[in-house]
């Protein structure tokens, strides 16, 4: 049986669907695993280390028009090159005509979307395709879309928070961890960066991811602030610093919250602007639950932002009432416990 992923470019597609090729290929369902991915050498490179064949081009730079075309035709040639069984599509545009063309050659085919609001993609597909699996629970319930979370990596387990605070040379106090994406967020970056400016005595201790434009930059700021701190553009092992944190600050990709609430961090959320409103619905979707705190780009408050940040972090009480909040919330599944069975 052959079977093939459909991803887009970013982690937000890339990881659940390396998580779902892997729960395929455990019970041995699918030998011929095939990922379609378009993203840089760096993803593809990963993906082949673990055992997939990837097809797929990579455009140095994104014109819908030319994409559109490009697409069109690769679909037809991958479709005839591999003949797949059973196709599975991640959502994103490079993921369109490949998916459509699946459904109507009769192919047995899904859609899976992480998101609480569905992509335009995966949108205008689900008109057509029954099998519709969902991450995030959607506010508009329809009787087709099937609840399955978002499968977290190997590598996101839960570990003792003492071991680690001892790892890094923390103490007692709340750790506070800023995390724009693998990407870095200069908005993110610069609002905490004013926060610590103003608030800096002392009584939190700062782990604070920040890409790789703005390491340096940081880096150097940070020389001069005496709280305890971990400064890295980019650290292998998340779950050290999920473990670590109290209190985290972060944009509102549908990968981010499934980590968070599976480690119920109370958070404070910034959507990207510019994620086509999809990052807007998860971080409202945690924060009607009581889970976060959610502060729009375009309508930022820096006062009310320096107000909540602070409170959270020396409101012990607030932020447990947040964590149980956010124990009723399973969007995030350990790899362990997640299960697939919608492939025989």
């Amino acid at each position: 049986m052959k079977i093939l992923l459909v991803t887009e470019r970013s982690a937000g597609h890339v990881y659940p669907a390396l998580a779902i090729g892997e729960k395929i290929r455990e019970k041995n369902l699918g030998k011929n695993i095939i990922f379609f991915f378009t993203s840089s050498k760096f993803f593809k490179k990963y993906i082949k280390n673990k055992g997939y064949p990837v097809l797929g081009l990579t455009f140095r730079f994104r014109n819908i028009l030319v994409d559109l075309f490009c697409r069109f035709i690769e679909s037809i040639y991958i479709l005839v090159k591999v003949s797949p069984d059973k196709v599975i599509g991640f959502g994103g545009r490079d993921s369109l005509f490949l998916v459509l063309f699946s459904y109507m050659l009769g192919k047995e085919t899904y859609i899976y979307e992480p998101n609480a609001e569905m992509g335009k993609s995966n949108r205008l597909i689900s008109r057509f395709i029954k099998n519709v699996l969902r991450g995030i629970p959607p506010f508009e319930k329809k009787q087709n879309h099937k609840i399955i979370g978002i499968p977290l990596g190997k590598n996101i387990v839960k570990k003792g928070k003492e071991e680690l605070k001892e790892k890094f040379n923390f103490n007692h106090k709340p750790v506070v961890f800023c995390f724009g994406g693998s990407q870095g967020s200069q908005f993110i970056n610069d609002s905490f960066f004013s926060f610590v400016e103003k608030y800096n005595n002392g009584s939190y201790q700062i782990v604070h991811i920040t890409g790789k434009k703005d390491y340096f930059r940081m880096v150097d700021f940070y020389k001069k602030i005496k709280n305890n701190k971990v400064v890295k553009d980019f650290y292998q092992d998340m779950s050290d610093f999920y473990n670590l944190a109290d209190l985290i600050l972060s944009r509102a990709g549908a990968l981010t919250l499934a980590e968070i609430s599976f480690y119920n961090i109370p958070a404070i959320l910034i959507p990207h602007p510019k994620a086509f409103g999809h990052q807007k619905t998860n971080a409202n979707y945690l924060g009607d639950k009581g889970g976060a705190v959610v502060f729009e780009q375009n309508n930022f408050d820096s006062k009310k932002f320096e107000f909540y940040l602070n409170k959270l972090i020396q409101d012990g009480r607030t932020r447990q009432k947040m964590k149980n909040n956010l124990k009723d919330i399973t969007i995030g599944v350990n790899y362990e416990k997640f299960s697939f069975n919608y492939i025989s």
